[in-house]
């Protein structure tokens, strides 16, 4: 019977594979890699270096990596800042999706799909199936090369202005798995995806999983290493595998790359433990629900302590992307020191322990030295909780924890009441060459969750932030601190400029070692816009002379993060906050060319301490309670 040729046309369509693929039946290997690669946005450049790196190794008779790579339209007008024009791999820029199979020294071009939306789940499953069933092995592994926001979603495809959500990711594999099997390993080469939620997403359908608690640098994972001690070892498992990724991922980041290292999180989850630690999860929600109700306000002010205490990964909570993704076993541990409820305790340590038996192998750096493996989401305002409709995803099905978050949240988001903070005072009003300024106020609250020491330009009605650092009251709630004229300032090795500086974090086991935040704009070479980025720095405080070296710098583009180099001849300027008579905030960064630094050397920024200039500043403090409610006090000084 003749198949119409319409039928045959649709046949085409929906196969990534040529027909001619295969001249005889193909040989099982040991591995089929599946890389589903999104750089059909920011992150093209970063990800075609990746194609090259693969292609140092190559595919083997045992070993098959297949590359499905969609690339964004505009590399050329932004080659080298995020998107390239570059060829890859012996074949020439593409904007479009092309199958690849990944050889020693080259890509074989298998097929091109045109413009594909890489977040539409029908083509991850085709591109799934269709692997599977022309390159049959042992083991599959599925690997996502793009932006991650957590359980929110996977991929970033800026021409269809699409991504991946947990629910089409669950389907997809749901779908997809029936012809591969439960894969060996699925593996997120993106930020934030090391998410409890993500991996009850796909616990189902796979045995290993890599990923990241924290923000990936942009170089994301090693690959050349990788595959070589792969391809060299092609019976290992899963979890072989995913601890050798592991490792040169680590690896690549303490070497050559500045401070990279000090923030980096990756781990390798066994997911048959996810059911088991769901388990422990939900016994802990349930505890802790009743703790809050029974116990009122002082068990609510418990668990909203430990909350704050618990290391979290993402931006600040002030941020714009703030992922509001905090560290589960550093959060149980801190929910079971602030509680006196043996239950409450006994549910903590057993979500630690699951969390720990799931966890089977880590890297994380000195930045990041509560990283156990497995974030968990936690926001702080019932709002957030009910607009990402994070109760109603799949993953929540039977889980306790949504039932927690607006219970908390409720209770936490009807507190309005701000903390109560004494007017500022001083010793001087009037701070001459070598004399010091004490500022002193005092705070009444049983729910501080922070304070910080502000200094501030007097601009008339207005006032210009300099800059915070953390400060903690005494026990009787008295604030005070010092300040001799001097300030942060950022420098680019001959010019330097007041910084302001919005959050410091201290590195465990360090003394005096900090790790710290700064706002600011790029303008890159050769370009008229000005870019926000946020740059992080490690600073320390241990010699007489405080000194930090830049870390890296993230940007935020269509609401997701992206690491941006700092190289020689862009421009870099810190961003301030205008506080007007009103308490209206506005941003503000200078545009004389005194205030604007240029980088001569790539990543050539540091900070250190200089002199303010003769003017009247406002020093005070800033308190913030644990519903998020600030109080201020300031008094006015004049730098002679």
């Amino acid at each position: 019977m003749r198949i119409p040729l319409l039928l045959l046309l649709l046949l085409g369509l929906f196969s990534f594979f040529p027909n001619t693929f295969w001249a005889q039946s193909p040989v099982q290997a040991e591995w089929t890699l599946m890389f589903y690669m999104d750089a059909d946005n920011d992150l093209e450049d970063p990800q075609m270096q990746d194609l090259i790196e693969m292609a140092s190794v190559g595919s083997t008779t045992a070993v098959n990596i297949i590359v499905l790579a969609d690339r964004h339209v505009g590399g050329e007008q932004d080659a080298g800042r995020g998107y390239t024009n570059r060829d890859v791999g012996g074949i020439k820029n593409w904007t479009t999706a092309k199958l690849l199979r990944v050889e020693k020294g080259r890509l074989l071009e298998l097929a091109d799909q045109g413009e594909l939306n890489m977040g539409d789940p029908e083509n991850l499953v085709k591109f799934i199936e269709d692997v599977a069933k022309n390159l049959p092995a042992k083991r599959y592994g599925l690997v996502f090369g793009d932006h991650g926001s957590g359980w929110p979603g996977i991929l970033g495809d800026e021409a269809n202005k699409d991504s991946l959500t947990m629910a089409e990711l669950g389907s997809a594999l749901a779908r997809a798995t029936k012809t591969t099997g439960k894969l060996e390993l699925i593996g997120f080469d993106a930020c934030l995806m090391a998410n409890f939620e993500v991996m009850r997403t796909v616990a189902p359908y796979a045995k290993a999983m890599v990923a990241s608690e924290e923000l990936e640098p942009g170089d994301g994972w090693n690959y050349r290493p990788a595959f070589t001690r792969l391809v060299a070892n092609p019976a290992s498992d899963g979890f072989a595998f995913g601890r050798i990724i592991v490792d040169t991922y680590r690896d690549y980041y303490t070497k050559d790359q500045g401070n990279r290292d000090s923030s980096i999180t990756l781990s390798l989850t066994d997911l048959s433990k996810i059911d088991a630690l769901s388990s422990a999860v939900n016994d802990l929600s349930t505890h802790k629900q009743a703790f809050i109700k029974v116990g009122g306000r002082p068990n609510i002010l418990k668990v909203a302590g430990a909350r704050w205490r618990t290391e979290d990964y993402g931006q600040e909570e002030g941020g714009k992307s703030a992922a509001e993704f905090f560290d589960l076993v550093h959060y149980a541990q801190n929910v079971k020191a602030a509680s006196n409820d043996p239950n409450v305790a006994k549910a903590a340590d057993a979500v630690i322990a699951a969390t720990r038996s799931a966890v089977l192998y880590k890297a994380n750096g000195a930045a990041r030295p509560n990283a156990n493996g497995i974030s968990i989401y936690f926001p702080n305002k019932a709002k957030s909780v009910i607009d990402s409709g994070y109760a109603k995803a799949p993953f929540a099905a039977n889980l306790r924890w949504s039932g927690l978050l607006m219970d908390y949240t409720g209770i936490v988001t009807a507190d309005t009441s701000k903390p109560q903070l004494t007017p500022a005072t001083t010793n001087t009003q009037n701070l001459a060459a070598n004399a010091v300024a004490t500022v002193t106020s005092s705070v009444k609250g049983d729910d501080i969750a922070e304070a910080t020491f502000v200094l501030a330009e007097s601009d008339g009605e207005s006032a210009l932030i300099i800059g915070a650092v953390p400060t903690e009251p005494d026990e009787k709630g008295v604030l005070r601190e010092e300040w001799d004229g001097t300030w942060f300032a950022i420098t680019d090795g001959k010019n330097e400029l007041i910084c302001p500086i919005t959050d410091f974090s201290e590195l465990e086991d360090e003394k005096d070692i900090y790790y710290a935040e700064v706002p600011g704009q790029v303008q890159f070479k050769g370009r008229r816009e000005w870019i926000d980025i946020t740059m992080y720095f490690v600073l320390d405080f241990s010699e007489d002379d405080v000194t930090g070296e830049f870390v890296y710098a993230f940007r935020e583009r269509n609401g997701q993060l992206r690491e941006v180099d700092i190289n020689v001849g862009d421009l870099v300027r810190p961003v301030y906050l205008m506080v007007d008579a009103d308490g209206e905030v506005e941003e503000v960064a200078h545009t004389d060319p005194a205030d604007i630094l240029r980088v001569t050397v790539d990543d050539g920024l540091a900070i250190g301490m200089t002199e303010v200039a003769a003017g009247d500043y406002l020093l005070g403090f800033l308190v913030t309670d644990y519903s998020g409610n600030e109080s201020e006090e300031f008094v006015e000084i004049t730098r002679k």
